[in-house]
This record gives structure tokens, sequence and C-alpha cells, in this order.
């Protein structure tokens, strides 16, 4: 199956730009309708994980509730933490970053990384600048300090959940799969409505890891956060579930349908074994 990924930096933003207020600095966050990407065809080896490390993952799963009668219960997502800040950004950092950005989708990289630096300097709590900077830093095949640049973002915010996104894309591509998951992982303990970290984790066990029924629950995590409205992913989820003979659901398992009561029950027999004539005779008195 052809499978894909979030968009990255490489092919076109997928990730919208948003303005996010206080320390959350300012950034990009994932889109529920975004349209993920085809990854490289080249697949670089990496060690199977344990199966523990991939389980601990489906602790973050989103479940399908329902009330007595067997209805669903409508499901309300866990708030994005970066998003939730309510302090502002100052009006002056959001322009230049804004003319950053432009910098740099117009391909003026030297000119864009200058200006992120100076943002980083003279605004420090703010931590999208970093991610752009690790962005920069790929571009230039300066992998060591687009990691760096990554991992400064998370420590300026731990809560910026672009930047967990973007460290474990640049650690798939680099062929370190099993920090990638771990990366993953930490960004849905953090907040486990992500729908683009289920996305992504769920492509990495599948294509990059070889582990189809970990990467199954997530498939279905995304395809449940998103309200279906991504038709590829539910084909692959068809085709997966063909794979992995699993064709019960991780996110929502109806209950039984209710049982009928003790009189009704008691009641059916007995009808059943009356015919016509005896129902008549009993009309007749």
């Amino acid at each position: 199956m052809a499978m894909v990924s979030v968009k990255h930096w490489r092919t076109g933003a997928l990730m919208t730009a948003v303005l996010l207020s206080g320390c959350a600095g300012l950034g990009t966050v994932g889109g529920q309708g975004s349209t993920p990407e085809a990854p490289a065809k080249k697949v670089v080896e990496s060690k199977p994980s344990a199966p523990n490390d991939g389980e601990a993952s489906q602790r973050y799963l989103p479940q399908q509730a329902y009330d007595k009668q067997g209805n669903k219960i409508a499901y309300e997502p866990s708030p994005n933490p970066y998003t939730g800040t309510s302090e502002p950004v100052p009006p002056e950092a959001v322009t230049r970053f804004r003319k950053a950005d432009s910098l740099m989708a117009d391909e003026q990289y030297r000119e864009a990384r200058k200006a992120f630096e100076a943002i980083t300097r003279d605004y420090p709590d703010l931590s999208g600048p970093w991610v752009k900077l690790g962005e920069l830093a790929e571009i230039g095949e300066r992998m060591e300090r687009a990691e760096k640049s990554y991992k400064k973002a998370l420590e300026v915010n731990p809560e910026n959940v672009n930047a967990y996104l973007a460290l474990a894309l640049f650690q798939r591509r680099s062929g370190d799969f099993e920090a990638a998951r771990d990366t993953y992982i930490a960004a849905l303990a953090l907040w486990k409505d992500f729908p683009e970290a289920h996305l992504n984790l769920a492509i990495l066990f599948d294509l990059y890891m070889n582990q189809p029924a970990l990467a199954q629950p997530h498939f279905e995590a995304y395809d449940f956060l998103t309200s279906g409205d991504n038709p590829r992913v539910a084909d692959w989820l068809i085709e997966i579930r063909r794979r992995t003979g699993i064709e019960t659901s991780f996110i929502d398992n109806p209950p039984p349908a209710p049982k009928a009561t003790e009189e009704a029950a008691a009641a059916e027999p007995m009808s059943a074994e009356k015919g016509p004539e005896t129902t008549a005779n009993e009309e007749k008195g």
C-alpha cells in the first residue's frame, strides 16, 4: 500500500500557521483536514522495538462512550495545550514572525534564519521561532543544529506540540525510528487527542518498523478524531485490517444490545404455544 505521512517543510506547509498566545509562542499546528504526503522511497533500516514500547502508546487512544440505552455519547476531544494559553503574543513579535516566515517561503533562507534568530533573542519565551530554525537547519543539511533547535523549542515551551511533531519527523528521516516513536508517544502523553501524532505514529509503525498491529489503533484514532474526513486513511484502515486480521475496533466497541426483560422472555414461549384455536376459545370465554 502507498503509505504517506504528514507533509514537512521540504514539500510545502502541512501545518497551518496560527497566531498563538503567551509563552506558547508563534508557530504552526497540525490541521485536521491536512493532506498527508508520500514518504521517501528509501527506508532506512532500524532495530525493531520491544513490543511493550509500542503497546504503551495505546493508553492514549480516544474511546467512544455509550449511554445506558446504547446510544453514542458525543466525544469531547481534550484541548490542545499549546493553544490553550491566555497570555497574548506581543504584536511586534507577530509581525516579525510573519515577515521571517515569508522570507522562508520565498527561499531567502539566510535572511529568514537571521530574522528568526533575532526573534529568539528579543523574545526568549517564544518557542515557535526555534521550530523554524530547525527547519532551516535541515534545509541547509545541518542536522545537528536542526535537532538542537527542535529540542530548544521544547525546552522553551514543553507544551509546543508542533516541536514534538517536527522533532519526531526529523528523527524518522534520520533513520532513528525508536527515537521518533518515543517522541510521538511523548506528544500523545501531553495531548492524547493530537490527530497528526496518531497518524504519523501509525505510519512509523507500519511502513518503517513493520508493526502493522501497532499501527492500526493509531490509524483508527486519527480517523475517529477527524470524523473520517480523510478517505485515504479510511482506505488504509481497510488494507491494514486485511493484513492484521483484527476487525474489532480499538476505539469504538458498542455495548451488547439490551436484553429482554424476564417478563417478556417468559411471555414469549407462552404466546408461541398458543395456536389460533386456543386464542379463539379464550375470546369466547
